[in-house]
């Protein structure tokens, strides 16, 4: 009986990944660090992780909406978990913070731990990353060849460009499972019609079944066959070379002189491009959790002040001839209050982005199966994340509040 379990489990778990193989295997993920923008309203660029921030924002309000509509004394259903919530969050920041500065803190504290594991959870729906706008890499490339060619400067520095072959069907443009990101690379010192030349080429070898010869460079007669290929592929980019009717002007190959100047690129059924998605999670941007550790600090500082006046400042600034070693300690406590911005944004960043990118390598790996798990440990990481930041957050408001001996009673509480 136990080997015909270990039969039907093994079984059943070869199914699900040669399931998820078929039909649920990303692309080659490409990687890209900064949040990309969908688009502009004057000089306010809208990217996707901020999109994302407003749904997240939505999603709170309507939930409390929800919660509060029909409020009874003795609560039920979504009112009862919601209460239960805050009750627990009200109940950790006053067993920190004690009574007073807890209720104090606690709205703060609440919303920062709310908004970020919303955040954090909202990020591993299916079509983060997956669905989105298409960015046409191929004539993207083109485009700048020809600003080079024509401006007459070589490439300043080494250039690289990645893609997916993309098919469009319908108006739709898809990206297949398993499809592999193709690279283009302009090195540095490359002229225009140089760039123009090895651009073909590669066009030829990532659309057809041409292949150029390692070694010993390129030639014309590779250039010549590589456009012979293209010509005689159904569906490969076309080679235009009737005069711009706009913009730039034709590019001259190098290798073929005014034999060849090419005005364009025109991709018939398949292009080379990326999908900028619209969607993608809020602290995979650098400068989301840049802000909300500016937040926190300024936060931090003001309740210092309120509680301590400018006394707060006595804890940085010592009489250096009466207490030298508390100057140097003054000073390091300056620096490591100001290091705390650098510690929160990195901290919540790199945990974040490192899960998404996990996630994206696993689905074009090994989809189902092993991102299952992932889900379930980024799930729990996003927890953390939303609840270490909170806790930090309010530790450093509760020294704050109670630094060198400036509040003696409530210290006292704090720590009871």
């Amino acid at each position: 009986m136990k080997l015909l379990i270990i039969l039907v489990v093994t079984v059943v778990i070869l199914g699900w990944l040669v399931l998820g193989m078929f039909i649920a295997q990303g692309p080659q993920p490409e990687i890209i660090v900064p949040a990309e923008v969908l688009t502009s309203f004057g000089p306010i660029n809208i990217s996707n992780t901020m999109i994302t921030a407003w749904m997240v924002m939505a999603t709170i309000i309507l939930m409390s909406v929800i919660a509060t509509r029909s409020m009874k004394v003795m609560p039920s259903g979504f009112q009862n978990f919601m209460e239960a919530v805050v009750e627990f969050l009200f109940d950790q920041v006053v067993a920190i913070a004690g009574e007073k500065n807890g209720r104090k803190f606690f709205m703060v504290i609440a919303t920062f731990f709310i908004f970020i594991i919303m955040s954090n959870w909202m990020g591993l729906l299916p079509f983060f990353s997956a669905v989105g706008q298409i960015e046409d890499v191929g004539s993207e490339i083109f485009e700048e060849i020809a600003e080079h060619a024509e401006s007459g400067h070589e490439f300043a520095e080494r250039e690289e460009h990645v893609g997916w072959i993309i098919d469009q069907v319908g108006g739709i443009s898809l990206v297949m499972p398993r499809a592999e990101a193709v690279e283009f690379e302009v090195e540095e010192g490359w002229t225009g019609g140089v760039a123009l030349d090895h651009y073909i080429v590669f066009l030829a070898e990532a659309f057809t079944d041409f292949e150029l010869e390692e070694g010993g460079g390129l030639s014309a007669q590779d250039l010549q066959a590589a456009m012979a290929s293209l010509e005689a592929t159904d569906g490969a980019p076309i080679l235009l070379t009737n005069p711009a009717e706009e913009g730039h002007e034709p590019v001259e190959s190098a290798l073929l002189g005014e034999s060849l100047r090419i005005s364009g690129i025109e991709f018939p059924d398949q292009k080379l491009a990326l999908i900028v998605p619209y969607f993608r999670g809020v602290y995979t941007d650098i400068n989301n959790t840049l802000a909300l550790a500016f937040l926190s600090f300024i936060i931090v500082e003001i309740w210092g002040f309120q509680a301590l006046g400018f006394g707060y400042l006595g804890k940085f600034f010592v009489n250096p001839i009466k207490n030298p070693i508390g100057t140097f300690v003054g000073m390091l406590e300056l620096i490591s209050e100001f290091i705390r911005i650098v510690s929160f944004t990195f901290r919540l960043f790199g945990n974040i982005f490192a899960g998404e990118v996990l996630v994206l390598m696993l689905t074009f790996l090994m989809p189902f199966l092993i991102v299952d798990i992932i889900y379930g440990l980024e799930l729990f990481v996003g927890f953390i994340q939303a609840a270490v930041f909170s806790l930090l957050t309010l530790v450093f408001a509760v020294m704050a509040t109670a630094a060198h001996g400036g509040g003696d009673e409530e210290h006292g509480e704090a720590h009871d």
